[in-house]
């Protein structure tokens, strides 16, 4: 008897608090298209020599791909580097399915291309962590790392991007 009423004690607050909602589902919604973005100016360049990063753009796009269920949610990363700008667009791309991971995401791609986590950063901005991308030129298609893809380690100045709600419109490049 004592059993049953630890059991029910133990199981009956988890079944009256539904599961919480996913790490940054206000900034990702599960419904809702959502874009992330950040260009870095000349002050903040010149200041950070060592970044390869001037322009990068996170969008989140449930209208468009389905949910990956075991894998997760899917998002994809745009970038223009120093070393090649795009007229207009973005040099590289990397996507990956995300899961919650403490009070975040932390996201990968199918194939061995590195990690990054999502976290919610300082007045309403989203930071994306680097753990050592590869980003594909883009558009490149097929599940794999490209030629020509550049590689972007978190070091030196490339770890943290911190990004705001994108001022544009919400589509891929």
């Amino acid at each position: 008897m004592r059993s049953a009423a630890f059991l029910s004690a133990m199981f009956l607050p988890a079944l009256a608090n539904p599961a919480a909602a996913r790490p940054l589902e206000r900034e990702l919604p599960l419904k809702r298209d959502a874009c992330w973005e950040r260009v870095y100016d000349e002050p903040h360049l010149k200041g950070h020599p060592g970044q390869k990063v001037t322009r990068i753009r996170l969008l989140h796009l449930p209208s468009k791909w389905p949910d990956g269920q075991m894998n997760g949610f899917y998002v994809q990363l745009y970038f223009n580097l120093r070393q090649r700008n795009a007229a207009g667009g973005f040099d590289y791309q990397l996507g990956g399915f995300c899961k919650p991971s403490g009070d975040g995401l932390r996201c990968e791609p199918e194939w061995e291309a590195g990690t990054w986590r999502i976290e919610r950063g300082p007045n309403g901005t989203l930071r994306v962590r680097n753990n050592g991308i590869t980003a594909n030129p883009n558009p490149y298609d097929a599940e794999e790392i490209a030629d020509g893809a550049a590689r972007i380690p978190a070091q030196p100045d490339d770890g943290i991007w911190q990004l705001s709600p994108a001022s544009g419109p919400c589509e891929l490049e």
